[in-house]
């Protein structure tokens, strides 16, 4: 990835492998390729550190990337990436282009869909918040949702004029 008056640019030839990732909450479907061909696709348990030791063992000396849909799960995934020092974009799914008519819709095929959309640089990242800026929300959010506990101390239900 290149940085150009902050804004970051994917270029597919920088890479080897392309991987494609269609995470939910207890599994990653993950999908390698390479410029030419499909290489693997494979399920893992919902674990970026297993993710990692994976591409280490099979993908040595190799340039990898990685992509996933924003979703649910959040941005973990994307922090421990490229904290390994991989690059990962994060994309929107209305933003994955797919072909007229198909409606066959598996996590597999969405995995390799992701893989070759990156590999042929029709992705564009979506902005990732800062951690920082990510607790800031989730603190707002407990502050706004009545009920919510703390630390395991109901908080009154003030509103925001309270905090």
């Amino acid at each position: 990835m290149t940085v150009q008056a902050g804004v970051s640019t994917f270029i597919p030839r920088d890479y080897e492998i392309f991987s494609g990732l269609d995470v939910d909450k207890s599994s990653i479907a993950v999908t390698f390729t390479d410029h030419t061909q499909l290489l693997r696709s494979l399920r893992l348990p919902y674990s970026s550190e297993q993710l990692l030791n994976y591409v280490r063992k099979h993908f040595p000396q190799q340039r990898v990337a990685f992509v996933y849909e924003a979703g649910p799960t959040g941005f973990d995934l994307y922090d421990d990436l490229t904290a390994a020092g991989h690059p990962c974009l994060v994309v929107a799914p209305s933003m994955v282009p797919t072909a007229p008519g198909q409606r066959v819709k598996t996590n597999r095929l969405d995995g390799k869909k992701l893989s070759i959309g990156l590999r042929g640089g029709e992705l564009r990242s979506i902005h990732v918040p800062s951690p920082t800026y990510r607790e800031l929300r989730h603190l707002v959010q407990l502050r706004d949702t009545p009920g919510a506990t703390v630390d395991g101390h109901q908080m009154p239900n003030q509103g925001a004029a309270a905090l």
